[in-house]
């Protein structure tokens, strides 16, 4: 080996040229040096920063698209209605009737009724009364009022008769007119208390007369007992009924009834015959005569046991349907010593007497107060008549402009 590094670096120089020469790859030389270790790199935090808000906007928001969709589970689900009947006093659109039933706690989201009422076609509702399920969704409460109003609220005025209530129920188209009319009328009068109702459309007679019946018993019930005794007997129920029916037709106000049971209670006690006209208008009416303004002397003979002028007593049954008021007149008639009434139109009330020539004289009051309002209606017809000849000839006569 050459001492000389010189001479050694020569000879391996040589060695690579003829290695060339031939053909041979040159050996590769060792340059490997030392290398540093490589530095680790520092990964950026800024991503994560960003990714947290994201993430926690996300689950935000999930957050809420659930409670939103728990909500709108919820305001359509079915709920317990706290009444069953919902009344409509006037046509209302679908969004009127869905803040009224969210007023009333029957739905929790007005929306959510208008939602389902456009789902089933319900644009408007009309009046009456609509019973509803015990139990019901926007949807079922929707449907329930598109089918239409199940009841409708109806009034018979006090001293309707039985014929007056079919007729009323006729005119409002229920079903159960028909067969309530079939009832004779004695099985009915006294006891059709009158006031208003929620009557079903689809009832049948039976039920009417049950509704009607039912308030009647109520009422009755309330009355003060014992009732008036005649003969030292009390009036039974039923002949209570049937003097308050007389009470009401004759009375002129709430006020006088008391005293116009009392006169006729008088009269039973003496006895006297009640001579009511309105007894005399009901024989009419069953005779199929009709109602007349003002009765004659020959009307009072008609042959009827509800004629007063020509039986003693009281009718067989009641001659309407009285009212509360009339009711608490007959269980309560006032103390009073009259016998006789006649009504007065001038003062428009009853003027009461307690001997026949006093009520003679008050008769005579009243004829002449008739002649004299007749009178001034002829003379104020006159008038008017005048005047209209009189303008029709001042246009005739007036020039053209």
């Amino acid at each position: 080996m050459p001492e000389n590094p010189f001479e050694a670096q020569l000879q391996e120089a040589q060695l690579q040229q003829a290695q060339i020469q031939q053909g041979q790859p040159a050996p590769t030389p060792d340059v490997s040096v030392a290398q540093e270790p490589p530095v680790p790199r520092r990964r950026s935090l800024w991503p994560l920063l960003l990714l947290v808000p994201v993430l926690g906007a996300g689950g935000y928001f999930y957050k809420l698209r659930r409670e939103a969709d728990a909500l709108y589970r919820r305001n359509r689900a079915p709920i317990v209605l706290p009444e069953r009947m919902a009344r409509v006093p006037a046509p209302w659109s679908a969004r009127t009737l869905a803040a009224r039933l969210q007023d009333n706690g029957k739905i929790r989201d007005a929306d959510a009724f208008v939602e389902a009422a456009d789902s089933v076609g319900l644009q408007s509702v009309t009046t009456g009364s609509y019973f509803l399920p015990a139990k019901a969704s926007p949807l079922d409460l929707a449907r329930a009022f598109k089918a239409g109003p199940t009841h409708l609220d109806v009034t018979f005025p006090e001293g309707f008769t039985a014929l007056q209530f079919v007729a009323r129920l006729r005119k409002n188209g229920f079903k159960g007119a028909e067969n309530m009319a079939k009832i004779p009328p004695a099985q009915l009068e006294g006891k059709l208390f009158p006031a208003t109702y929620e009557v079903p459309i689809a009832g049948d007679g039976a039920a009417l007369v049950a509704l009607f019946e039912d308030k009647w018993k109520q009422e009755m019930a309330k009355l003060p007992r014992p009732f008036p005794k005649i003969g030292g007997k009390p009036l039974s129920p039923l002949q209570v009924v049937t003097l308050a029916s007389l009470v009401e037709r004759e009375a002129a106000s709430r006020e006088e009834m008391p005293l116009v049971a009392g006169v006729l209670v008088g009269r039973l006690r003496k006895p006297m015959r009640l001579q009511v006209d309105a007894s005399v208008q009901y024989a009419r009416l069953l005779a199929n005569q009709g109602h007349k303004g003002r009765l004659l002397f020959q009307d009072l003979e008609i042959d009827s046991p509800f004629n007063t002028y020509r039986n003693d007593g009281l009718p067989p049954t009641p001659i309407c349907n009285p009212g509360a008021d009339a009711l608490k007149a007959a269980a309560r008639p006032a103390s009073t010593d009259a016998l006789f009434y006649v009504y007065s139109p001038k003062s428009k009330r009853h003027l009461f007497a307690k001997t026949y020539a006093e009520h003679l004289r008050y008769v005579t009051q009243v004829r002449r107060e008739r002649d004299e309002m007749k009178k001034q209606s002829n003379q104020g017809e006159e008038s008017h008549i005048e005047a209209e000849k009189q303008a029709a000839g001042a246009g005739a006569a007036s020039p053209r402009p």
